[in-house]
């Protein structure tokens, strides 16, 4: 289906490529991850930063008027909810917006997205080529043809200062600084550069709602967002408009300097992101005593090993309560639970209001704004190399249309109730045909000119076929030393003290530990929680997982107990654009009630419970030790010691439509580096939630009956 002939065609960095792009062995360049490019002292990747930082600015400072602006390829995510690239093409639903999230297009949708920013950059960067001696520029050509959008692995534990042995999730380097040092045509051959990277900054600095965004083609002004608190009544305004610049995590009350112009608080995101670990003496969070909380990399790891590309690709609850309820091992996470809260993390929560009611937060928090921030396009990036790597380990299942989350809700593009189908237009992107791509299209990232480390299908072939088993041995082997700290939870867990062991260490490094790596089968312990995501009419809110008393204080800052949250990243529908205009998609969700899922994985932060036989105080001062991590002790303990909040605006909110469970399982972890774990199982211990506020119980159905956990008749706590 040809929309136009007036479209801009999207067809990723094709230069020197071998033309074969059905060929599954195509030899592509590499995006990388952004903290090995921007520090990398190869020639090529210095060549490549001298290129990119200055189209990188180019871009950003484009006329918003302009198709190919950072301004309008922002907004295709959100607002100022116009059509772009589609003269002539009349909305499928009544509203505005191309919104995929809580969608099975959400992963696909995204990918000619991510490429699109990636293609203008390098047409960018083939400029910058022109500013440098006639002899420089063959390698520099060559640096812009191999260069492709770097991703941050947020899951990934990384050196803190340099120091190898010190390692914690971070911030890209690359975004910590308002100016970076980079290669330059000048006598010096290097200096100091305007990083848009660091953030988005409106060309000339005029706001995001100025008069001039509105001519008599379109109105591209940003609006304010008007959210309504449904608990107090009271209507918040949060000021895009009067943005000069992207904020992470801004500070302070009203329309201050530091809004306007940006305010970016990296720090903040990386506190967001690290485990709390337990301390005995100074509950310091650089103990060695294990975690008190759900971990990044083992919610990472366990995302890929999920079946169903339903199930992976969308937080969209499949159809609970129905007369055939799910009997497989659905997993409640999802690539796109784990994407929204770090979002959420990116952009930090709402300020306290003033005496006008204005708040802020920042621009990642907030779907319809969330793409000006550039760390949305490194976040997305490594979302999309997510979903080439599950689809590396998963190769044949997809999906076609027949999975009740297959359903579409609408956006400006899809109508009410469509079935997605992978041959279905992925509206408004346009091939070079003049045809829209589709979830078919873009299935195979090789033929959009790229892929990843460690998906190089090139490097596995005896006489020229394709080796996928060498491949994959290879590749887990990577995920497993890089992500799974479930695995060496357990194994750690197996070789050092129990209680009653002083003389043992008590979860020591297992590189300190001599025993070789064992085959393991243990139980597995996790909350499920399923939402309506429209509950609070869209508002963003925060479902808090606790393992022990709920702090008193509101918002929640410490983590002395909680164990893990789930973000529910979505945004008002009715009220974000120009007038009433907003997200058909939201819209249409919230009239459907539709559900969403999320997990909190207990086994680990129990692990360190049990071990260190941690006193925990119930709410009603009772105090318990966790005494096993067999289920019969793990259910009894979690029953006084188990608790859930939803906060929202920085206030606790109740939601009725919140359904928490906690599900009792199996994990297998093999001494085998080349196996990936396996997760599956469940039971629903439905006494330690049921009847309780936002618990669910067998009238729920989340698990069929006989998935069903008991502690055993007979047992004495």
């Amino acid at each position: 289906m040809a929309a136009t002939t007036n479209y801009y065609p999207i067809v990723g960095i094709q230069e020197g490529l071998s033309p074969g792009k059905d060929d599954p062995l195509r030899k592509v360049p590499l995006r990388m991850e952004i903290d090995d490019w921007f520090i990398s002292t190869e020639l090529l990747h210095i060549n490549q930063r001298a290129l990119f930082f200055p189209a990188l600015w180019m871009f950003s400072q484009m006329s918003p008027h302009e198709k190919l602006s950072w301004f309008q390829i922002a907004g295709i995510h959100g607002k100022p909810f116009v059509s772009w690239d589609e003269p002539g093409e009349n909305p499928a639903v009544d509203g505005k917006g191309y919104c995929t999230h809580n969608s099975i297009l959400f992963c696909t949708w995204h990918r000619p997205y991510v490429l699109l920013f990636e293609q203008i950059i390098y047409e960018l960067m083939k400029e910058v080529v022109n500013k440098y001696p006639e002899a420089d520029r063959p390698d520099l050509l060559e640096a812009a043809r191999t260069w492709r959008l770097p991703y941050w692995d947020w899951a990934l534990k990384k050196p803190i200062d340099g120091d190898p042995n010190k390692r914690d999730y971070t911030v890209p380097l690359a975004v910590l600084d308002e100016e970076v040092d980079i290669r330059q045509p000048t006598i010096q051959g290097h200096g100091l550069y305007r990083n848009a990277l660091y953030q988005f900054t409106m060309p000339g600095r005029i706001t995001m709602g100025d008069p001039s965004l509105n001519d008599e083609d379109q109105d591209l002004r940003i609006t304010a967002s008007k959210i309504l608190d449904p608990e107090t009544g009271i209507t918040y305004t949060f000021p895009f408009d009067q943005c000069e610049a992207t904020s992470r995590h801004p500070k302070g009350t009203g329309v201050n300097q530091a809004w306007v112009t940006g305010k970016q608080d990296n720090q903040a995101i990386a506190d967001a992101m690290r485990d709390y670990k337990w301390d005995p003496e100074t509950k310091t969070e650089n103990s060695k005593m294990g975690n008190m909380t759900a971990g990044l990399r083992a919610a990472y790891y366990r995302v890929l090993t999920i079946e169903t590309f339903e199930d992976f690709a969308t937080k969209r609850a499949p159809n609970h309560g129905a007369d055939d309820p799910v009997t497989k091992d659905y997993a409640f996470d999802s690539c796109e639970g784990i994407h929204d809260n770090m979002h959420d993390w990116c952009g930090g929560d709402w300020t306290e209001p003033d005496n006008q009611n204005i708040r802020l937060m920042g621009h990642m928090a907030h779907v319809p704004v969330a793409a000006f921030d550039p760390i949305f396009w490194l976040h997305h990036c490594n979302v999309d190399r997510t979903t080439a790597i599950w689809q590396t380990l998963h190769e044949d299942p997809w999906f076609d249309g027949s999975d009740p989350r297959d359903e579409d809700l609408g956006t400006y593009a899809i109508e009410f109730k469509h079935r997605d189908k992978p041959t279905d237009p992925l509206r408004p992107f346009h091939t070079g045909d003049g045809e829209y791509w589709t979830s078919s299209d873009v299935r195979e990232v090789t033929a959009l000119g790229y892929t990843y480390p460690g998906l190089e299908k090139w490097l596995y072939t005896t006489n020229g076929v394709y080796d996928k088993q060498k491949h994959l041995d290879v590749l887990t082997k990577t995920l497993n030393e890089n992500y799974n700290s479930d695995w060496s939870a357990l194994q750690k867990a197996r070789l050092t003290a129990g209680p009653g062991q002083p003389n043992l260490p008590k979860l020591a490094r297992l590189r300190t530990l001599s025993d070789k790596p064992v085959d393991l089968k243990t139980y597995d312990y996790v909350v499920n929680v399923v939402y309506e995501k429209f509950a609070l009419n869209g508002n963003k809110f925060t479902i808090h997982i606790f393992v022990g008393k709920v702090p008193d204080e509101v918002p929640y800052k410490t983590r002395t107990t909680q164990v893990g949250q789930v973000v529910n990243f979505s945004t008002e529908p009715g009220s974000l654009g120009n007038s009433d205009e907003g997200c058909g998609n939201c819209r249409n969700q919230q009239a459907d009630h539709t559900e969403s899922t999320g997990r909190v994985v207990l086994t680990n932060a129990l692990i360190t419970r049990w071990k260190n036989q941690i006193a925990h105080e119930d709410n009603d001062g009772n105090q318990s030790v966790l005494k096993s991590m067999n289920p019969e002790d793990v259910v009894s303990f979690l029953k006084p010691n188990l608790h859930w909040r939803a906060t929202s605006m920085g206030a606790l909110v109740n939601l009725p439509s919140l359904k928490v469970s906690l599900a009792v399982g199996e994990a297998e972890h093999f001494a085998d580096r080349s196996k990936m774990s396996k997760y599956h199982n469940y039971r629903a211990a439905y006494e330690v939630t049921s009847g309780r506020p936002g618990g669910a119980g067998p009238e729920d159905r989340l698990y069929p009956p006989k998935y069903q956990y008991t502690i055993p008749s007979g047992y004495k706590d």
